[in-house]
């Protein structure tokens, strides 16, 4: 399996969910996704911080949507993130989803620099935060990179069925665009793993801790062909 995106797979003995077999999202039930490059970086924490406060003032705070809410990390140009602008239309569900596609692209960008950077860390609450740092400290990821496409797909948000007033954030990831590379030459790894596994279900359980939303679990991801509502 490659090594570029989620590499929680691995934590599946905790109890953790971030795609739900739910279906996909049909066209129109959101904003059209957004790719990331690094010109973009600036300007969309400026616009992030100025969506915010602009929301507070009129009582909305969280209720825009579209890629300028997230935190986005300073991906290289060769790299290119496709996150859906989607948010929910119950209110108390945004913040709680903003924080998942915030943790997603923080992840995210700590394998694509081998483990040294550790901003995800700060989305994450409990028991499975030591669980990500293993996967993280993994040495097919503190010796790789990737380059190329990432595609996030069909995110939904709805209660979690075990645990009171957490909410459960889904979404497809398909990185078959995208190609590991070696920290140490540039050149890209061969990918001897399964074609399916390009194409998975991810879903995180987020609540409340201190005050702000935190995943506080991941579930095992489910692949294509199981998770048919993920591959194009």
């Amino acid at each position: 399996m490659r090594r570029e995106g989620i590499s929680w797979v691995r934590a599946a003995g905790l109890s953790t969910a971030l795609l739900a077999a739910t279906g996909w999202l049909t066209a129109g039930c959101g904003p059209a996704p957004g790719s990331f490059h690094p010109a973009d970086a600036t300007a969309a924490a400026a616009a992030r911080r100025a969506a915010r406060t602009t929301g507070a003032a009129h009582g909305t705070a969280g209720r825009a949507t579209g890629r300028d809410l997230l935190a986005w990390p300073p991906f290289g140009p060769d790299v290119h993130i496709v996150m859906p602008g989607w948010l929910p239309a119950v209110r108390s569900e945004v913040p709680a989803v903003i924080v998942a596609k915030d943790f997603l692209l923080a992840y995210l960008y700590a394998e694509y620099r081998g483990n040294q950077d550790d901003r995800w860390a700060n989305y994450v609450s409990g028991p499975v935060l030591s669980a990500l740092e293993s996967n993280l400290a993994e040495p097919d990821v503190t010796t790789e990179s990737f380059t190329g496409t990432i595609i996030f797909a069909h995110v939904s948000a709805f209660p979690d069925p075990t645990e009171p007033g957490a909410i459960d954030v889904s979404e497809c990831f398909d990185n078959a665009r995208s190609a590991n590379t070696s920290l140490a030459t540039g050149k890209i790894v061969p990918d001897h793993g399964p074609a399916d596994h390009h194409y998975y279900l991810n879903t995180d359980v987020l609540a409340v801790r201190n005050g702000h939303w935190r995943v506080i679990s991941v579930n095992s991801v489910i692949y294509f062909p199981q998770a048919r509502e993920c591959k194009p």
